[in-house]
């Protein structure tokens, strides 16, 4: 699993997300006179370094009970008093940001001037505090961490992956880096150094949750589903809601076919008290994957008032919806997905979400480029899958499975226009990557969405 950033308000967040996800030096590093509350504050980073977000929340309510004016758990508190009531969070925000910082930790004045220019909407000033204050201190592992979480989110994955080799030199107990590294090298399609990675990770932290977790990420786009699912299942054996483990045994599942398996896997998972979305979504995925399986089209464009369908995002679910459409011949519902997801990508742009752009990009590219597909525009319909598939990396378990799905319909698609040669040359380089997938589709006879030979 990994951790993710997003802008304006919610950004706060991510502040000590940079600063918590790495181990903790020797020594008193954070300004608070109470070493009640220094213990609490502590062990929050140590649960956000494990991804265990509701136990940080706790620890950090607690050191606050301790010293209220611990400035960075008051700081930490931010998003959350904001999610609770804005206007109230919002004027909690700027009296945390009025601290006084001639007391405060070199650090500490960072993560403050840093969220200040969060508040005042002056992102552009963001990489320029960060360089400015690791020129004074180069070694900080917390700002190092947080200079490659930014690398990262903006797709500058070689910038990313010399910044955490950097992280992992300086300490190399500090587990994420291994991870963020695993996820570097899986998305560039050097699975084998991604495993190494990962597996360095496991053996640093081997009783925490989420090493398993992003290993099993790995083996689902290998196709090593047995050592996947061992994996979640031991991610979920050491903490029973570490919830994205049961979401990628749920997505395994619905692609491997195993859809009782599927529902049985979100039941536990509601049992464990996962979030109410969360399980919806998961339902969403199911049933829907389920439905293209068996050919179902009508009654994926029935479900079109469904809490599945959410016009500000392009999940699955609005993937499957687009392609009943287009299988039924509803044309303008397609277009109309398809100009939505347009208007959701003009949104994002300028963001500064470079990852979830590319994303995006590559799913209107993938849904425009199955509809002229089954249109019998081959020629354009090539054009755009081919696009996708560029935007698109292992970079992750969803990811990878929406790759794969991407380039097998370029198969059948490059196959029925009599691209024989660079179709082969395609599902060769499918089966390098997972070879059950090219087994299933020459099962199908060479058939994703049942285009004919032109």
């Amino acid at each position: 699993m990994k951790r993710w950033m997003w802008l304006t308000l919610a950004a706060v967040v991510v502040i000590v997300a940079g600063v918590t996800l790495v181990a903790l030096p020797r020594g008193q590093e954070w300004t608070t006179s109470s070493p009640e509350a220094l213990a609490e504050f502590e062990a929050a980073m140590e649960a956000e370094r494990k991804l265990y977000g509701e136990d940080v929340l706790l620890h950090i309510e607690k050191a606050l009970e301790l010293d209220p004016e611990f400035v960075m758990p008051r700081l930490m508190s931010v998003g959350a008093a904001i999610r609770e009531d804005e206007e109230k969070g919002k004027a909690f925000w700027d009296e945390v940001l009025a601290t006084d910082t001639s007391k405060l930790t070199p650090r500490e004045r960072y993560f403050i001037e840093r969220s200040r220019a969060i508040r005042e909407e002056r992102p552009e000033d963001l990489p320029g505090l960060t360089d400015e204050y690791l020129a004074k201190y180069p070694n900080d592992p917390y700002v190092l961490n947080r200079k490659a979480d930014r690398a990262w989110a903006q797709g500058e994955s070689e910038e990313a992956e010399r910044l955490y080799r950097r992280l992992a030199e300086i300490g190399p107990n500090w587990a994420i880096a291994y991870n963020m590294l695993g996820y570097i090298n899986m998305g560039k399609g050097r699975f084998t150094e991604a495993e190494e990675h990962f597996k360095s990770y496991r053996f640093i932290a081997p009783d925490q949750a989420n090493p398993h977790d992003s290993l099993g990420e790995l083996f689902i786009a290998l196709g090593r589903y047995g050592e996947a699912e061992e994996s979640f299942e031991r991610a979920i054996e050491i903490r029973p809601d570490f919830w994205a483990s049961y979401q990628h045994i749920v997505l395994m599942k619905t692609f491997t076919g195993e859809l009782g398996v599927a529902r049985d896997t979100i039941a536990r998972a509601e049992t464990a008290g996962a979030p109410e979305r969360m399980i919806v979504n998961l339902g969403c995925l199911e049933r829907y994957m389920g439905m293209s399986n068996a050919g179902r089209w009508q009654a994926i464009l029935d479900e079109a008032g469904s809490e599945c369908i959410e016009e500000s995002n392009l999940d699955f679910a609005r993937i499957i919806t687009h392609l009943a459409a287009c299988e039924t011949g509803a044309w303008d519902t397609a277009r109309r997905i398809e100009a939505e997801a347009s208007k959701l990508l003009t949104n994002y742009e300028g963001t500064g979400k470079q990852k979830e752009i590319l994303t995006l990009r590559a799913g209107i590219d993938h849904i425009e480029g199955v509809r002229m597909a089954l249109e019998g525009d081959f020629s354009e319909a090539g054009n755009k899958l081919r696009a996708a598939d560029e935007h698109l990396s292992y970079s992750d378990a969803g990811t990878a499975v929406f790759k794969l799905y991407n380039r097998m319909i370029l198969a059948e698609l490059l196959f029925a226009d009599g691209k024989d040669a660079e179709a082969h040359g395609l599902v060769a380089k499918i089966r390098g990557v997972n070879p059950l997938w090219v087994e299933e589709f020459e099962d199908s006879g060479l058939k994703v969405i049942g285009l004919d030979r032109g």
